[in-house]
């Protein structure tokens, strides 16, 4: 039977996708964004500081599993309510954490509800967009994400300027997080189940990895699989490890004010909302493909030339590396969840989607564990230069592995002529 979603039914899918992601996103950078306030005045060790810095990765790799299969399970929309629900609980318990262990846990379980929302967001995208449209709002994930870095500096400095100490700026920019799920919350009641979910039978539900098998009968998808797998690691590794550390670097180039450093890391970061709009801008003419080729090319250049000035001392030139670096993540990091969810069929995408953002995720959390260490004892500039490997292989999987599909039909869901008015 052919299902209709309206035009201003498709723009509040998106918006609210769109608004969902920037909550992900919030959670993801809000603890990296006041690591210099959290390391000060609250958690003290590197070990400890280097778990709660992972913890939401960790939790958003147990996320994506759940949140993916639950996604199939018993739909998009109860999914979505129930992780708004778990970063308003994470968020304000974070805010109020009496110690470590405490805001580590809270850290994690708000990790899962960022994998878990990240698979069904871009369920409900690929389910209810037509062709050419869905691709473009899928790749606007990381311009989400440079509104939340933007927004939690922003906020960082307003508080510096009012004299705020640093605890206080830590917990309210935590707390200040449950804000914005709140109201995604509430906007979720004018919005219905995805048109393409249809809750699987009991005697139908398919073995946990069918879908695995699935995607290998097809070798476009296939191969665009094991692309989202393997660039899904590259990217997460890069932009959880160097993008998560540049406030830090920061603080060693001997700007004495935290004011000034906090100026530098908003000019730094403030280049990834041109390159999130950008991005989806030229995707019709650059495609998936060249988008995550060029990406990967700038994030290799900028690591090893931030590593090599970093080891001989150059500060002033290395704030450029990472200028480049912010831009050419945000463009590799683009393709990975859009074109697994724009390959998968629906009544599995959830769980493929999710399955391949663990994927990526769980070799982030480690690194993010381990690079405090790694820096402490190698340095920063060796360890940044080690970091080059991740996008050395994303590139070369994305030139020899991936294939172009932007404008993607899929069968399933193209053929079933889910009809878009107006658009």
């Amino acid at each position: 039977m052919s299902k209709r979603i309206y035009k201003n039914e498709k723009s509040l899918v998106s918006t609210l996708m769109l608004l969902s992601l920037f909550v992900d996103q919030w959670n993801v950078f809000v603890v990296p964004m006041s690591n210099f306030f959290i390391k000060d005045s609250f958690i003290k060790t590197n070990l400890l500081f280097g778990l709660a810095s992972g913890a939401i990765i960790g939790g958003a790799a147990v996320g994506s599993l759940l949140g993916g299969i639950l996604s199939d399970r018993i739909g998009r929309k109860k999914v979505f309510v129930s992780n708004m629900l778990i970063f308003i609980f994470a968020d304000l318990g974070s805010a109020i954490s009496p110690d470590p262990a405490v805001f580590i846990a809270l850290r994690f379980i708000a990790g899962i509800a960022v994998g878990s929302d990240l698979a069904n967001c871009y369920c409900f995208i690929m389910d209810a967009i037509g062709r050419g449209d869905r691709e473009v709002t899928g790749v606007k994930n990381t311009l989400m994400a440079s509104f939340a870095i933007m927004t939690i500096n922003i906020l960082i400095l307003l508080l510096l300027f009012n004299n705020a100490d640093y605890v206080s700026i830590w917990r309210l920019t935590m707390g200040i997080s449950a804000v914005p799920a709140l109201f995604a919350l509430l906007v979720s009641g004018y919005l219905g189940e995805s048109p393409l979910w249809t809750k699987p039978s009991e005697n139908g539900k398919p073995p946990r990895l069918e879908f695995i098998r699935k995607l290998r009968k097809d070798k476009l998808k296939w191969r665009t699989t094991k692309f989202s797998w393997i660039s899904g690691i590259a990217s997460s590794v890069e932009v959880g490890t160097f993008a998560f550390f540049i406030p830090i670097i920061i603080s060693n180039f001997r700007i004495s004010s935290i004011i000034d450093q906090r100026y530098l890391i908003i000019f730094i970061y403030s280049f990834g909302l041109p390159a999130g709009i950008l991005g989806p801008k030229f995707l019709p003419k650059m495609g998936l493909k060249n988008l995550s080729i060029y990406g990967y090319t700038i994030t290799l250049i900028s690591l090893i030339g931030s590593g090599v000035f970093i080891v001989y001392g150059y500060y002033l030139i290395v704030p450029l590396f990472m200028i480049l670096f912010v831009w050419g993540n945000h463009w590799n990091n683009q393709p990975i969840l859009t074109s697994q969810s724009l390959i998968s069929d629906p009544q599995y995408r959830g769980s493929a989607t999710g399955f391949s953002n663990f994927i990526s995720e769980f070799p982030a959390f480690l690194s993010i564990t381990i690079f405090p260490l790694m820096a402490g004892i190698l340095g920063i500039g060796a360890s940044t230069l080690i970091l080059a490997l991740a996008p050395a292989t994303g590139l070369v999987v994305s030139i020899f592995l991936f294939r172009e599909i932007y404008g993607y039909e899929n069968s399933f869901t193209d053929n079933e002529k889910v009809q878009i008015d107006g658009a």
